[in-house]
């Protein structure tokens, strides 16, 4: 049975989930992408001897014992999810923090602010493994790569179908899908159907294929995404439905996935699943939805497993495109992934 959108985000709460799950970067990674920061404890670019610095789960928010952060040569030992640092530590330091049941992380001191640390789990009672998340999160359609999401701030993406897609079993497909990628983020970022671009911010535009379109001449194309990326982060996209019926189905919900920064899952069973046969999911399931709300808590090319250190403040703009068969081709086993 389909949850809400209301009751999917009361549950969260009351879990504990939503105000669990902190922002990108490192050295300061606070609950929610436009969170306010804590009081800094830093001068001229130098955290003190006695700061404070938590080590916690990206997933639940529980403070984690027994995390071992490293800096500058020097290891500490969590205790209730608190180091105090020794001795003072420059900005832009790296960091390594090796904690049971975690991805390692490696980062950079960033902020002159109270750090702390949200840890991406090996594993979650969702079924997520660390191959789920590699395979889902930096996989690319040329292999391996890093993570890609939305641009970091970005808390609203209107959604803008051309005038032939305004149909009224279209128009229901896209508002769905909205609100699937809207409560599979708990909310973090919301999913609006609008008639017009917006005057700015990330938006998704999405049309029926044209006949220069090459892309969808593969074997059984049903649609593809194209994002404008900037830094590996999102500032819009467009959907390009190949197969007009695929505009009235989860197809929709599926490619919207691929707007928010989501590759192909493994599973047959999930709505991310590279083939679509009309069989399969038609909501994003715990684990994907748990991907995605981690993924809102890391910069734009964040490495596998767990690495930003090579993460800048800029860096050169492009596009990524991933096209979704309908169907193996001809000769291929359906369980491997396929995009371009």
């Amino acid at each position: 049975m389909r949850m809400t959108f209301r009751r999917l985000i009361g549950d969260l709460s009351v879990l504990g989930v939503v105000g669990g799950l902190t922002a990108c970067g490192g050295g300061n990674e606070s609950v929610g992408p436009n969170a306010v920061a804590a009081a800094p404890t830093a001068m001229s670019g130098v955290l003190r001897v006695g700061t404070a610095v938590e080590v916690a789960s990206g997933e639940s928010g529980e403070k984690i014992d027994g995390a071992v952060f490293t800096v500058n040569g020097r290891e500490y030992t969590s205790s209730q999810g608190q180091i105090t640092l020794t001795e003072a530590v420059a900005l832009t330091s790296e960091v390594r923090i090796v904690a049971p049941g975690m991805l390692e992380r490696r980062t950079l001191l960033r902020e002159p602010r109270a750090p702390r640390f949200a840890l991406w789990p090996q594993t979650s009672t969702s079924g997520m493994d660390e191959a789920y998340t590699r395979a889902i999160v930096y996989s690319h359609p040329e292999g391996a790569g890093p993570l890609r999401r939305l641009s970091r701030g970005t808390t609203h993406v209107a959604v803008v179908p051309s005038e032939d897609l305004r149909g009224e079993e279209e128009m229901a497909a896209h508002r769905e899908a909205a609100e699937r990628v809207t409560a599979a983020s708990g909310g973090q970022v919301v999913y609006t159907v609008e008639t017009q671009r917006p005057a700015s911010g990330v938006y998704v535009e999405t049309r029926l294929a044209r006949e220069n379109d090459d892309l969808c001449a593969g074997h059984n194309i049903l649609a593809f995404e194209q994002d404008f990326i900037r830094s590996a982060e999102t500032v819009r996209a467009v959907i390009v439905y190949c197969d007009p019926k695929s505009a009235r189905t989860a197809v929709v919900s599926h490619e919207m996935g691929h707007t928010f920064g989501l590759y192909h899952s493994p599973d047959s069973k999930e709505l991310m699943y590279a083939f679509f046969d009309g069989h399969g999911a038609v909501d994003f399931g715990a684990r994907e939805s748990l991907e995605m709300r981690l993924m809102l808590q890391r910069p734009g090319g964040n490495q596998f497993p767990d690495d930003d250190r090579s993460v800048g403040a800029t860096g050169a703009g492009g596009t990524h495109v991933i096209v979704c068969p309908g169907s193996a081709p001809p000769g291929e086993s359906g369980s491997r992934p396929t995009a371009r």
